[in-house]
């Protein structure tokens, strides 16, 4: 018997208060003279979903996005279960969907799991820039390693090596039927390599926003910001590059559809073509 799922949220309440804006002695910058703090009314939504939401939002007014490392419902009352750090073959990254205007009552729920996506010789995949444009999902993943927590020094990372950018999976029905990504994680889209810790420059990239079906893009482009690090400056001989810090940042552009968005050749940087990416 086919069920339906409960996608309300647990509402949360807690004191309401207010957190004054207070001017530090040493800021840079002048105290407001329109808003002199915040209030928090109480009531909080409890959305308990999968990890690494990144909506992108389609001309059918509808917002997608990718997920994984966690469970999310599906409308049929059961619920996907999606790891993208499992043996570096049995990766699973998840596609959902956010429905609502109300953030108390927005629903959110699983359309699926893609299993075609492996990290090997990595050991994790994971989800980064995420764009629907014109009917056309491109849903794209960058490799990390190595799995887990690392020990440097005196500190703990948590996978602490930024791998490649691989390139795009694309679906032309919201995410329901997939196109494999052309590229490998040996072999991704701009031939960069982050084994043993080389740092990378086009790290989990992620789409600028310009609003339903990128309507207020400047000129037909899809831009992306990308986190990473280079090696070209002899003076520095530490780089930090990892899936939340990076040395550097990266802006690049590119016409999207799907010829174009798995080819290199077709991407701009900034500062013009880069060949030696």
């Amino acid at each position: 018997m086919s069920q339906t799922a409960d996608l309300r949220p647990e509402v949360l309440r807690f004191e309401p208060f207010v957190w004054p804006s207070e001017l530090p002695d040493d800021c840079p910058f002048e105290q407001s003279e329109q808003f002199n703090g915040i209030k928090f009314l109480g009531i909080k939504s409890g959305y308990h979903y999968g990890d690494t939401w990144y909506p992108t939002w389609a001309e059918n007014d509808t917002l997608y996005s990718p997920w994984t490392d966690g469970r999310t419902k599906r409308l049929d009352g059961y619920t996907d279960l999606s790891q993208s750090w499992v043996d570096q073959v049995h990766i699973t990254t998840g596609q959902g969907v956010i429905i609502g205007d109300d953030p108390l009552t927005i629903k959110a729920y699983s359309i699926g799991l893609d299993k075609s996506s492996p990290a090997y010789p990595y050991h994790g995949r994971y989800p980064c820039g995420s764009l629907i444009y014109n009917g056309v999902w491109y849903y794209g993943t960058y490799c990390l390693d190595p799995a887990g927590y690392t020990k440097y020094g005196n500190d703990t990372i948590n996978w602490p090596w930024m791998g490649p950018f691989v390139g795009f999976r694309t679906s032309e029905d919201y995410g329901h039927y997939w196109k494999p990504c052309p590229h490998t994680p040996e072999k991704p889209i701009f031939g960069e390599t982050g084994i043993n810790g080389y740092p990378v420059k086009i790290g989990a990239p992620h789409f600028v926003d310009f609003g339903k079906n990128m309507e207020y893009s400047p000129d037909g482009k899809a831009y992306l910001v990308a986190h990473g690090a280079d090696t070209s400056d002899t003076k520095w001989r530490f780089w930090n590059d990892s899936w939340i810090t990076g040395d550097q940042v990266y802006l690049l552009r590119v016409t999207p559809s799907p010829e174009n968005i798995n080819d290199r050749s077709k991407y701009e940087f900034y500062g013009g073509k880069d060949e030696n990416l």
